[in-house]
């Protein structure tokens, strides 16, 4: 999966190598990973919004028993719409 991956990740960027593609992966998770930790929403261009959203607490199984889980933060990922438009409209031809 790795390997195809940053095969496919080259062959969209001819002029970057293996290595190369790697490094620029990384920093481009390590950016969002920042961003989120310092503001909680991170946009990328084209693709979505990445929030860190409360979940309110809720029952939740423990093991065997049944617990109340406290507030957390959830990572979501809201599509562009141009996005959404294109995989609804590729879904409704096949």
């Amino acid at each position: 999966r790795e390997k195809r991956f940053y095969r496919r990740l080259m062959e969209e960027c001819p002029y970057m190598d293996r290595d190369t593609a790697f490094v620029f992966y990384t920093a481009l998770i390590t950016v969002v990973g920042q961003e989120l930790r310092r503001f909680g929403v991170v946009r990328l261009p084209h693709l979505a919004d990445i929030a860190l959203v409360p979940q309110k607490s809720r029952v939740a199984w423990v093991g065997r028993q049944q617990k109340r889980i406290g507030e957390m933060k959830v990572l979501k990922m809201y599509p562009k719409e141009r996005l959404r438009r294109y995989f609804n409209k590729r879904q409704k031809i096949n």
